[in-house]
């Protein structure tokens, strides 16, 4: 069985939560993520590659909540299957002993640090196949901190970008009064538009291949 199949049987209807973003003013597809990972997922392993190499910033806090995605589990669970690895880091020391907990598995560590500094200090991140940005909690109604952040990491990454790689920027929707973005990949999206990159996927994650 491939692991996308696997993700599909497994994994797809538990990241299709049904909770309306009405009640905070946004558009619908809060928490919904079961798309982008599906896309995710095929396009690694359309590469056909004999490991892959992902580092995600935020790491996984509450097991079994899938409205947070759960995303250190799926990536470890991907990599044990094609062999790699998954390199998360959270500031939360309460965070990442939690991630440590959950996840025991030779592929996956996760390490108490601020993003920006730990991306700043990883000397083989033009290896690395997928960037999930998920650090820094938002909020809808005022993104600033939570958005310049992740785009400090994006700068921090981008010229290291292998080609081909994927970045993926968690937590993103609009409000339903003006259609206007808000989320963590708010900036990210900006500084790229005006580069001329459009995103593969633009929804509750915003998806990038470079």
């Amino acid at each position: 069985m491939t692991w996308l199949k696997h993700y599909r049987d497994t994994y797809y209807d538990l990241l299709n939560p049904r909770v309306s973003g009405a009640k905070r003013g946004l558009t619908e597809g809060l928490y919904q993520r079961a798309d982008g990972f599906n896309l995710v997922f095929a396009h690694l392993e359309s590469r056909d590659q004999s490991e892959y190499h992902i580092v995600e910033t935020g790491t996984l806090r509450n097991p079994g909540n899938w409205k947070d995605g759960q995303s250190a589990r799926l990536f470890t669970e991907f990599v044990e299957h094609h062999s790699g690895s998954v390199r998360s880091v959270d500031i939360d020391p309460t965070a990442v002993t939690a991630a440590r907990g959950a996840i025991v598995s030779d592929c996956f560590e996760s390490t108490c640090q601020d993003s920006v500094l730990y991306l700043a200090t990883q000397l083989d991140l033009n290896r690395v196949d997928l960037f999930y940005l998920d650090s820094y909690d938002v909020k809808w109604d005022n993104d600033h901190l939570s958005a310049m952040h992740h785009l400090r990491e994006f700068q921090v990454i981008e010229p290291h970008l292998k080609p081909g790689a994927l970045v993926v920027i968690d937590d993103n929707s609009r409000f339903l009064n003006s259609n206007q973005r808000t989320g963590k990949g708010h900036y990210i999206a900006d500084y790229l538009q005006a580069k001329g990159h459009a995103p593969l996927y633009d929804a509750y994650q915003i998806i990038y291949r470079f």
